[in-house]
């Protein structure tokens, strides 16, 4: 009797794995055949997954920005306050980041390549980029129209916020001593001067 393939799980042993291989070689170093030997499976089957390296690390990008959007809207659908709703969403992107420490410094890799070669990065990058600076916006424009957030720029103050998970995430890649602690301390400071209540 024929046994049952997880393809979805396969698919998702096929990112980690090569989340692993781009993290340790290099991204740009590594080829479809490492993959699939790294993988333990064929170049055949591997290709059956995904077409190339790209998608694999698009898929990887995909599946964590999904649970980021997950929280998001979770978030969102509550009553809770503005502050409330924002601390959720950094407290979720932070357990991303933190967590995928491979992921990470595959990122760093590939937009250091990019900025070598004068090129763009990745669609994906840029739409994670862009969209959690549109959730940014939203959830502190709500916090200003209902009297929870100081009147701000908007933008620049999403852009602050934004900066925070860059900072993280260059932490991340590039030192052993990355704390998750620390940076949702640093959030926390900034976060609090954002509440009406912090101007006397």
């Amino acid at each position: 009797m024929a046994r049952a393939v997880d393809h979805e799980g396969r698919k998702r042993r096929i990112v980690k794995e090569s989340l692993r291989l781009f993290a340790a070689v290099g991204y740009a170093q590594v080829n479809f055949g490492m993959i699939a030997k790294n993988c333990g499976v064929s170049r055949t089957l591997l290709y059956t997954y995904f077409r190339n390296k790209r998608a694999i690390f698009n898929k990887a990008i995909e599946e964590v920005t999904s649970r980021v959007v997950a929280t998001y809207e979770t978030a969102m659908a509550t009553g809770a306050s503005a502050d409330a709703k924002l601390r959720r969403v950094c407290a979720a992107v932070f357990d991303q980041l933190y967590g995928n420490r491979d992921f990470i410094c595959v990122i760093a890799d590939v937009l250091a390549g990019y900025r070598r070669k004068g090129a763009t990065p990745f669609e994906k990058i840029a739409q994670h980029t862009g969209g959690l600076l549109r959730v940014f916006t939203r959830i502190l424009e709500e916090g200003i129209a209902r009297g929870e957030f100081r009147p701000v720029d908007v933008p620049r103050a999403a852009s602050v916020l934004y900066s925070q998970f860059e900072a993280a995430a260059l932490r991340i890649a590039v030192t052993n001593t990355a704390d998750r602690a620390e940076s949702v301390a640093e959030m926390d400071a900034i976060l609090r001067t954002l509440r009406a209540d912090s101007v006397k």
